[in-house]
């Protein structure tokens, strides 16, 4: 089945390495996917469409403007096509798109990806401008926040493992990010995949000290309830990686028992395990583990890895 991207771009060094990680993952693991590079231009400043209604030189300052800002759109998409035909896309797989900016960057890119039915939208880590130095706060960063129906694949460095790394919890989130990885990474029989479990802990629930003997005792409580919880939730997921084209024997599991870190412990054995891909449900079981924080820690810390939220 035919899966489509959207890769937004511009001229930063985490363009290239988004657009780079499609190459890598396209080669080797997604079959049949088509790539759409899009760059939301510069907004035009009121003022100036208003002054050019009644003064020529500034209608010519104007168009000079939105001239460049084409310009630049077309510089900055065949680079990114011309970087992705060298990994061994071909020409009718890569699309270009440039529109000018209508709200914020962030939601102009949404906009897109929901309005073209993307399976997957793809950014850098550290957002789209230069200026953009931190993960928080950058079009990045918003793009993951707001996106409620598109998954979003925020790439954090060069990644050069094939390894992915779906970490889950029990919840509807978790299974959502099942059923995504599986569609995308379907069809292949060289891929493998490992579903990791960090075990529930007390404390990722209720900061409250409740003194040893309760705390020990509500912990038993919800190992037992998280083992439950997770033998129904892996009969489903079975299914899910099925459905979606990835064979028993490309799966393998792995789970650690309850770490007051959860982002923590999926960090660790994604480094430990050379993984570069970490694939992740928006919210988790009864919102306490993978809900935004987590998903914000693991890509914040994750400069080496490509990490897919999943809503």
């Amino acid at each position: 089945m035919k899966k489509k991207i959207l890769i937004a771009v511009d001229a930063s060094p985490s363009t290239q390495r988004a657009v780079d990680y499609v190459g890598l993952m396209e080669g080797a693991r997604i079959a049949e996917l088509n790539v759409t590079l899009f760059h939301v231009m510069p907004g035009v400043p009121d003022f100036l469409r208003r002054e050019a209604q009644a003064d020529p030189q500034a209608y010519r300052r104007l168009r000079a403007l939105e001239d460049r800002n084409h310009q630049e759109a077309h510089r900055v998409l065949l680079k990114a096509r011309e970087r992705l035909l060298g990994h061994g896309l071909q020409e009718e797989q890569v699309e270009v798109k440039a529109l000018p900016r209508l709200a914020d960057a962030a939601h102009d890119i949404l906009f897109e990806a929901e309005r073209g039915l993307y399976d997957a939208v793809v950014l850098g880590r550290r957002g789209l401008t230069k200026t953009q130095e931190l993960f928080a706060g950058s079009v990045t960063h918003q793009v993951v926040q707001h996106a409620q129906r598109t998954p979003v694949w925020v790439v954090g460095g060069r990644v050069s493992s094939l390894k992915v790394l779906c970490a889950v919890d029990g919840s509807e989130g978790s299974l959502k990010a099942v059923d995504h990885m599986a569609f995308m990474l379907g069809g292949n029989p060289e891929c493998r995949v490992t579903i990791f479990h960090v075990g529930a802990s007390f404390k990722n629930y209720c900061p409250v000290d409740f003194g040893p003997e309760a705390l020990a005792g509500l912990q038993e409580d919800l190992k037992r309830s998280d083992e439950r919880c997770m033998k129904d939730f892996l009969v489903q997921a079975r299914q899910a990686l099925q459905e979606g084209g990835l064979e028993p024997d490309q799966v393998d599991y792995l789970s650690r028992d309850s770490a007051l870190s959860v982002s923590g412990a999926v960090l660790e054995a994604a480094r430990a395990g050379d993984y570069g891909s970490v694939v992740l449900g928006r919210s988790g079981q009864e919102r306490a583990k993978f809900l935004g924080h987590v998903s914000d820690k693991v890509m914040a810390a994750g400069e080496d890895l490509a990490v897919w939220v999943v809503g």
